[in-house]
């Protein structure tokens, strides 16, 4: 049969790596059993802080089970929101992610040029053709206007 061995607050929180208030904070809640004021029963608290960390692994712990899985669950979405703000803003430095109002901007401008450029087309077309007639000219103008509506009706 083992031999009762008991240590001090320090001691016990000097085995387990944590502070002297954690070890308080257990024994207050009920986790690490006191043999005496300030006094613990090493075996016995190693298998108690040993099922404590099993319970709060699993999302168990004392009770607050729902609470501890709820705050594993939001630490994980705010560890998960880091990282992708994290990444985002990498693939930005590296050029390989553009804000939608710049994309937007540009396309509007190119368009913008495209329009231009084919509403020009029937004046054009009537300048190197000398033999159209105004009506020639007006149906290719209501051609383009119609195509130019059309692309934009289906955006």
């Amino acid at each position: 049969m083992p031999v009762e061995v008991t240590v001090s607050t320090a001691e016990l929180a000097d085995a387990f790596g944590v502070s002297d208030r954690t070890v308080r904070d257990l024994a207050a809640r009920g986790v690490l059993p006191r043999v005496a004021p300030g006094r613990f029963d090493l075996r016995a608290s190693v298998r108690a802080y040993a099922g404590h960390l099993r319970e709060q692994a699993a999302g168990r712990g004392n009770g607050d089970g729902a609470a501890m899985t709820e705050l594993s669950a939001e630490r994980l979405r705010e560890a998960r929101e880091r990282a992708d703000k994290i990444a985002l803003a990498n693939a930005k430095a590296r050029g390989e992610m553009v804000l939608a109002a710049d994309v937007e901007k540009a396309w509007s401008e190119i368009l913008r040029d495209v329009r231009a450029r084919m509403l020009a087309v029937p004046a054009r077309v009537r300048a190197r053709l000398g033999h159209l007639t105004h009506t020639d000219g007006a149906i290719i103008e209501q051609e383009v206007r119609d195509a130019l509506q059309g692309a934009a009706d289906a955006a």
